[in-house]
């Protein structure tokens, strides 16, 4: 998946109004009487048997915010059998210091808040001044948090999620508060079957203890936090996880792992001073340690 060193500067986006509407799956509490999937004890284990990796740094998301000084840019897609470029007809605002991952995924956000859209890159690239993209999507700020089933919107995740819901932002850990459902990746999660509120899979785990794409994970409402000796953000995310759960939306190289917004200030040794202080150490399976998983939880789906 993505591979990030740095990116950018300080400039980089300072999260305003939650993204998503109010009554999009992300924004939406698990109601307390939610059933559990039959299998979600095997899924859950195959699942965490390696601990919940955090993407702070090397998987972070670099997110931007556009203003009305940022060059405006038409940006071209360079995978051409995926459906028409998202991009197409969009004098894309990009801020000049956005800085794409390195790595395979390329992944990108700019938020442009006076059209109220939110530009999502695949394989982000920039040479001589020009953008281009493999894929991606152009997406509501105030949507659903996915794309639209016929996919006119593009997509730059596996499931159809927008590449911006769900990731856990630098204000919400500094703030203690993440008042949405958060974003998954898992490397099993299944072949050829995923549920809404996803509309496609990358999947390639074909065993019956896969996860599907479009999952809904919760920790154990029943689990008393105050009893645990949980750090600051460790504490933040395991309240979300209780509060709104997290959505299965991609694939990855790990058993499982949650988004995290890049700090600009990130560098290959350093994870940023907000996670630092909260209590967050680098990316590794154990960065969010405290946290019971297997009091993790599939959410039925089917019901209600």
């Amino acid at each position: 998946m993505q591979d990030m060193r740095t990116a950018g500067s300080p400039e980089t986006s300072t999260a305003g109004p939650e993204p998503s509407a109010s009554d999009s799956p992300f924004r939406t509490p698990i109601p307390d009487n939610a059933t559990t999937t039959k299998n979600s004890q095997a899924i859950i284990r195959r699942l965490t048997a390696d601990g919940l990796h955090s993407n702070l740094v090397e998987f972070g998301i670099p997110i931007y915010e556009a203003d009305a000084t940022s060059q405006r840019h038409r940006v071209r897609c360079t995978v051409t059998d995926w459906g028409p470029c998202p991009f197409d007809g969009h004098d894309v605002p990009i801020p000049d210091e956005a800085r794409p991952h390195t790595g395979s995924d390329g992944a990108m956000v700019v938020i442009d808040r006076s059209s109220g859209l939110v530009f999502e890159f695949w394989q982000a690239s920039r040479k001589d001044g020009q953008w281009t993209t493999s894929f991606g999507a152009v997406t509501h700020l105030e949507g659903s948090g996915w794309v639209n089933s016929d996919r006119s919107e593009g997509h730059a995740t596996g499931s159809g999620a927008s590449r911006l819901a769900g990731v856990i932002r630098l204000s919400e850990i500094e703030n203690r508060d993440i008042p949405h459902a958060l974003a998954l990746q898992s490397k099993f999660a299944c072949t050829n079957v995923f549920v809404a509120p996803a509309i496609k899979t990358d999947g390639k785990y074909p065993e019956p203890d896969c996860i599907p794409e479009g999952a809904l994970i919760r920790l154990d409402p029943t689990l008393d936090l105050n009893e645990l000796a949980l750090t600051p953000a460790v504490r933040t995310v395991a309240r979300a996880l209780q509060t709104y759960g997290a959505y299965v939306i991609d694939t990855s190289s790990a058993p499982l792992g949650v988004s995290f917004e890049l700090d600009p200030m990130a560098t290959r040794d350093f994870i940023g001073t907000v996670y630092e202080q909260a209590g967050l150490r680098w990316d590794a399976d154990d960065a969010l340690r405290g946290i019971p998983l297997d009091r993790l939880q599939v959410i039925d789906q089917s019901v209600g």
